[in-house]
């Protein structure tokens, strides 16, 4: 993927969320959702198979960028590694999201999204860490059949 479809990409998901500024409720900044606020660069993924056996599927030097609004709007795109046959690899979701303090869990809904098949679906992740520089998340089941680790680092 060239750097000026990235971009294209990028101003697409910030363009498709609600600008609901004056109706924002307020989210306290010790709790979990308070924290998430802002902008994340994307630093990795271990994905985990059934037989213990780990891979990466972004491949070499992906990129990603994940953004959470105080309205409670998300945006999240991941570029992986080209290849020469079919291009990079490439996930773009955006939507709305909450998050239960006490379990830990990020919850996504996603409006839409470059898997049709997940447009209108809810997803869970387990927050491992969330610290003021970085935030990783479990996904439990991914389209791989695997279990995925992946860290993110602050951005703004």
């Amino acid at each position: 993927m060239e750097r000026r479809e990235f971009i294209a990409l990028i101003g697409m998901a910030a363009a498709a969320m609600p600008s609901r500024a004056s109706a924002e409720p307020t989210r306290p900044p010790d709790s979990i959702s308070g924290r998430l606020v802002g902008t994340w660069s994307f630093a990795s993924s271990v994905n985990t198979r059934k037989d213990g056996s780990t891979f990466d599927r972004w491949g070499t030097d992906p990129r990603g960028i994940f953004m959470f609004d105080r309205g409670g709007n998300y945006a999240q795109i991941i570029v992986g590694s080209e290849s020469k046959v079919f291009g990079a690899k490439t996930f773009c979701a955006f939507g709305t999201y909450s998050v239960d303090d006490a379990k830990k869990l990020l919850i996504t809904r996603i409006v839409s999204c470059s898997a049709p098949k997940l447009a209108g679906t809810t997803q869970n992740r387990d927050i491992m860490l969330l610290t003021a520089d970085e935030f990783k998340y479990s996904n439990p089941v991914t389209s791989l059949g695997a279990v995925a680790e992946v860290l993110w680092k602050r951005l703004t």
